[in-house]
C-alpha cells in the first residue's frame, strides 16, 4: 500500500496569471515572477514580468506528483540592485483538489480535462497580498487519471493518519494537544483544513498557537493591534513570542552585558594611574587610594555582579568612578571661568557660579577632569543634562512673554501660522499658552498640553510630512514624497522649530523619531547597522553583498540604484559614472558605504535642511554635543512606561490620608486599567503622558518639582477635575469603587479642556 500509495504520476500545470496588491512601502514597481514546488523538489520558476503587478505569465509546467502532493506556488518580486523580495504564497493539496473535481474528471469526454484554480495568497502575517490563476490538466485516457482518482479514499486516509501522526509530533509524541492560549478557537474550512482564530485580535493562523512563556501577558491598543508585555523587563513588542526567541534574547543581552563589562573594566584600568597598582576588585582607585576613607556623604556599594559603585547621598545620586579619584584629579585643575571656591561656618567647601548667581556643592572640576583624560563614559547622562539646561537657562529672555493662542480643533494650523511669524529669539521668552474658548492660566501645565497636542497633530504621517519607518517600527521618519505639499519645506522649518522649542523649554512631545533621524540631528556618522532598525529587506541586501563573492555568483550590480516617488522613477548614481561602474570584490565596500549613506538621504535632502535650519534657530546644534541618538530621545520624548510603585510613592495628599479607602481605590484603579488608559490619567493631570528621566519624583510644575497630588474636592456627583499647572487631581470623596472607576474613566476618556465638573 505504501509504494502504491507514493507512485509518481505526472501532471501539467498551466500558471496563468496574477493579480497582486502593491506592497505598502515600496516606491518602485519591481518584475513579479512565481515558483512552484512539489514535496519540497527544486522549485520550477516563471520569467519576470516587467514591472506590473497583474502578471500574465502563461507558463506551462510538467510536475510528477503522487496522490498526496502539497503543489506550493510562492510569488516573488525581483529587484535589480537589491535582493528579491517574498510577496506570499499558498499551497494545493492535490487529493483535495481531485476529490472537488471527482465529478467532472470521470465525465469528461474530451481529450483532456482542464482544472481552473483561483488561489489566494498570504504573507508571512497572514495578510492577503493577491492572487494567482492556475489550470491543471489530465489526459483521461491515461492512466494517470483512473489510478489518481481510484485512490482517493486511500489518500484521504493517508490524510487523516499524516494529520494524527503531525498532531502527535506537535504534542512531543501524546495523543491531547495542550489547550489553547485564551481568545484562540480551533475551526476547520470548507476543505477539511484546520486553522485557528484569535478573537483577541480578530485573525486567522494556519499555525497552532503555543502559549505565551511565562510572564508575558498579550493586550490590545486602541486600535485593536495586539501587542505583548513582557513584565519581567516592563518592556513590550509587537512580535508573539515563543520559548524560544526569548532564550536567544536573553542569551543575547546577556553576551552583551559581558561585552560592555569587558569594556568598563578595559577603559577603567586605563584611567586608573599608572604608578599606582590595581586592587583585587577596581574601585577606580590604586591600592592607597583604597585606604584613604570616602568624602564626607559618599558611601562604597557593591551589586550582585561584584561590580563596585558609589553613592553620593548628599545629591541622592550614584556613579561608577571612585570619587576620591576625582577629586585628586580636579584639585590639580584650575577652576572654569566665573567659578570660586568658598567655605559655610562649619568649614564645608562649597562653590558659587557667578555666571548663574548659583551655588553648589559639587566641584565642577570633577566633570572637567573626566574630559581632559578622553574618556568619554564618566560624563554622566545628569551632567550632561545639567550642561544642557544651563545653556537654555542662560539663553532665555528673563522679561516678557509670548503668548500665543489656539484652537483645540486647528492646533497645528493656528500655530503654524503664528510660530513662524514671531523672531526666533523672542520665542525664547517665556511661552503663555491658552485655548480658545477655555478659561485657563498658563504656568506650565498649558504649555506642556500644547506642546503634546501640537506634535501629535503636526507628526500625523497623513499630512505626509513623515511616515512610519516600517510595519514593525512605528518611529518616524521624513517622508520622501511631502513634495505633494508645494510649501512642505516651510512646515519642516516650523517642526524644526516646534522640535527644538520643546528642548529649550523642558517639554516632551507625543511622537518619536527613528534613531538615525536622531543622530542626523547630532551629525554623527550612519553605519549599516542602523538601517537594521528601518528597512531591514534594505539591511539584508546588503549584508549579502558584504558577505558573498559576487563574481562566484554572478550578480551584477552597478554603483546606481532606482527610485520612485509619487509615480516618478529615476536611477541614482551613487557616484558620477555609476550606471556603467560595475560592483566587484575589490570596490564593493565603498558600494555599500555609498548605498547607506543614500538609504538615510534619499530624496528627504531639503526637507531636513529645512529641518536644521528651523531647529538651530531655537537650539544650536553644539549645544547637544555630548548627548548620544537614545540619550536625545529620552530628553525630547520621556519614559514610555510606568512604575505604579514610584507613582504610588512620590505621590502626596491634600484632605486625603494615605490609609483613606478612596485612596485605596484610586490605586486598585490604577493597577486595574491598561497602560493606554494610565497614559490618559496622567496625561489628565499633569498635561502630558510622558515622565521625566527620573520618573514620578521628577514631575514639574509651575513653580519647580511638583509631586502628583490627590486631594479631596466636591461632593460624590462631581466629577474628578484637574490642575495641570500643579499637577494635582482634585478627587471627590466617592462612596464605592465602582463609583470612582467609572466617574474617571469618564473624565479621562470623555472630557478635554477645563471645567469638566
Amino acid at each position: 500500500m505504501g509504494t502504491e500509495h507514493n507512485r509518481l504520476h505526472q501532471l501539467k500545470l498551466l500558471l496563468t496569471n496574477a493579480k497582486l496588491k502593491e506592497p505598502p512601502g515600496l516606491f518602485t514597481k519591481g518584475d513579479p515572477y512565481a515558483e512552484v514546488t512539489v514535496d519540497g523538489q527544486p522549485p520550477h520558476r516563471t520569467d519576470p514580468a516587467k514591472g506590473t503587478w497583474e502578471p500574465c505569465w502563461n507558463h506551462p509546467f510538467d510536475l510528477l506528483v503522487s496522490k498526496s502532493s502539497e503543489i506550493e506556488i510562492k510569488v516573488h518580486i525581483k529587484y535589480r540592485f537589491k535582493n528579491d523580495l517574498y510577496l506570499g504564497s499558498n499551497t494545493v493539496n492535490l487529493a483535495q483538489l481531485l476529490r472537488q473535481n471527482a465529478s467532472s474528471l470521470q465525465h469528461s469526454n474530451g481529450p483532456v480535462c482542464n482544472i481552473d484554480k483561483h488561489l489566494t495568497l498570504f504573507d508571512k502575517s497572514h495578510n492577503n497580498v493577491g492572487a494567482v490563476f492556475l489550470t491543471f490538466t489530465i489526459a483521461p485516457e491515461a492512466d494517470t487519471l483512473n489510478s489518481l482518482l481510484s485512490s482517493l479514499q486511500v489518500a484521504t486516509t493517508s490524510e487523516s493518519s499524516s494529520a494524527s501522526g503531525a498532531h502527535s509530533q506537535e504534542n512531543g509524541g501524546t495523543e491531547e494537544e495542550e489547550p489553547l492560549p485564551q481568545g484562540w478557537e480551533l475551526k476547520f474550512d470548507q476543505n477539511g483544513r484546520r486553522y485557528y482564530v484569535d478573537h483577541n485580535s480578530r485573525t486567522t493562523s494556519w499555525s497552532r498557537p503555543k502559549p505565551l512563556p511565562a510572564g508575558w501577558e498579550q493586550r490590545l491598543d486602541p486600535r485593536g493591534r495586539p501587542y505583548y508585555v513582557d513584565h519581567n523587563t516592563r518592556t513590550t513588542t509587537w512580535q508573539r513570542p515563543t520559548t524560544q526567541n526569548v532564550a536567544e534574547f536573553q542569551s543575547w543581552r546577556r553576551q552583551l552585558s559581558d561585552n560592555q563589562e569587558a569594556n568598563r573594566q578595559n577603559l577603567e584600568n586605563r584611567y586608573a594611574n599608572s604608578d599606582a597598582e590595581p586592587s583585587s576588585g577596581f574601585t577606580g582607585t590604586g591600592s592607597s587610594n583604597s585606604e584613604e576613607p570616602l568624602p564626607s556623604g559618599w558611601e562604597k556599594r557593591v551589586m550582585d555582579n561584584g561590580r563596585v559603585y558609589y553613592v553620593n547621598h548628599e545629591t541622592r545620586t550614584t556613579q561608577w568612578e571612585d570619587p576620591r579619584v576625582q577629586i585628586k584629579k580636579a584639585s590639580n585643575l584650575p577652576l572654569p571661568p566665573g567659578w570660586e571656591e568658598r567655605y559655610t561656618g562649619d568649614g564645608t567647601k562649597y562653590f558659587v557660579d557667578h555666571n548663574t548667581r548659583s551655588t553648589t556643592f559639587q566641584d565642577p572640576r570633577v566633570a572637567i577632569s573626566a574630559t581632559s583624560s578622553g574618556i568619554h563614559y564618566e560624563r554622566s547622562y545628569r551632567w550632561k543634562f545639567g550642561q544642557f539646561r544651563h545653556l537654555c537657562s542662560r539663553a532665555s529672555l528673563p522679561t516678557g512673554h509670548i503668548k500665543i493662542s489656539v484652537s483645540r480643533s486647528s492646533v497645528f494650523e493656528d500655530s503654524f501660522n503664528q510660530i513662524l511669524n514671531i523672531p526666533p529669539q523672542d520665542l525664547k521668552r517665556r511661552l503663555f499658552i491658552s485655548f480658545k474658548g477655555e478659561e485657563g492660566l498658563d504656568y506650565g501645565g498649558l504649555a506642556r498640553e500644547w506642546f503634546f497636542l501640537l506634535s501629535h497633530e503636526m507628526l500625523n504621517p497623513m499630512y505626509c510630512l513623515f511616515e512610519y519607518a516600517s510595519k514593525n517600527n512605528y518611529s518616524l521618519q521624513i517622508n520622501p514624497a511631502s513634495p505633494i505639499n508645494p510649501h512642505h519645506l516651510t512646515y519642516f522649518k516650523f517642526v524644526g522649530r516646534i522640535i527644538a522649542l520643546a528642548l529649550f523649554h523642558n517639554k516632551y512631545i507625543d511622537k518619536g523619531f527613528t534613531l538615525p533621524f536622531y543622530k542626523r540631528i547630532l551629525d554623527k556618522p550612519l553605519t549599516m547597522l542602523d538601517l537594521k532598525s528601518i528597512d531591514e529587506d534594505f539591511y539584508n541586501s546588503l549584508k549579502w553583498v558584504k558577505e558573498n563573492d559576487l563574481e562566484e555568483c554572478g550578480l551584477e550590480l552597478y554603483f546606481a540604484h532606482e527610485f520612485e516617488v509619487l509615480g516618478k522613477v529615476e536611477i541614482h548614481e551613487l557616484k558620477p559614472g555609476g550606471e556603467d561602474i560595475l560592483v566587484t570584490e575589490e570596490n564593493k565596500e565603498e558600494y555599500v558605504n555609498l548605498m547607506v549613506s543614500w538609504r538615510f538621504t534619499r530624496g528627504v535632502e531639503e526637507q531636513f535642511k529645512s529641518f536644521l535650519e528651523g531647529f538651530n534657530e531655537i537650539v544650536p546644534i553644539q549645544w547637544l554635543q555630548y548627548f548620544d541618538e537614545r540619550e536625545l530621545e529620552l530628553i525630547l520624548v520621556g519614559i514610555q512606561d510606568f512604575d505604579i510603585n514610584d507613582w504610588q510613592e512620590h505621590t502626596i495628599y491634600r484632605n486625603y490620608r494615605r490609609s483613606d479607602k478612596q485612596i485605596q481605590w484610586f490605586w486598585q484603579f490604577v493597577r486595574d486599567i491598561s497602560d493606554e488608559q494610565r497614559s490618559r490619567l496622567l496625561q489628565f493631570v499633569t498635561g502630558t503622558c510622558r515622565l521625566p528621566i527620573g520618573g514620578f519624583c521628577e514631575l514639574m510644575g509651575s513653580n519647580g518639582a511638583q509631586k502628583f497630588c490627590i486631594e479631596r474636592v466636591g461632593k460624590e456627583n462631581w466629577l474628578p477635575r484637574s490642575h495641570t499647572c500643579f499637577n494635582r487631581l482634585d478627587l471627590p470623596p466617592y462612596r464605592s469603587y465602582e463609583q470612582l472607576k467609572e466617574k474617571l474613566l469618564f473624565a479621562i476618556e470623555e472630557t478635554e479642556g477645563f471645567g469638566q465638573e
